[in-house]
C-alpha cells in the first residue's frame, strides 16, 4: 500500500521542479537580457529626441 501512494505523489513532484526549472529560466534570461534591454531604451529615445530635434529646426 506504500508503493502505491508514492506513484500518486510522483506526477505531481516531477510538475513542480519542471515548474521551478522554467520559473528559474525565464528568471535568469531576463535578469541577463536586462543590460540589452536598458541600452535598447536609451537608443530609442535618442532617436526620437533626434526626429523632434530635426522637425523643430528653423531650417526649412
Amino acid at each position: 500500500m506504500r508503493r502505491n501512494s508514492l506513484l500518486k505523489r510522483a506526477p505531481r513532484g516531477q510538475s513542480m521542479v519542471e515548474y521551478v526549472v522554467v520559473a528559474a529560466a525565464f528568471l535568469g534570461f531576463t535578469v541577463l537580457g536586462w543590460p540589452f534591454l536598458t541600452q535598447l531604451i536609451n537608443a530609442l529615445h535618442r532617436y526620437f529626441q533626434s526626429l523632434y530635434y530635426i522637425i523643430q529646426s528653423p531650417v526649412p
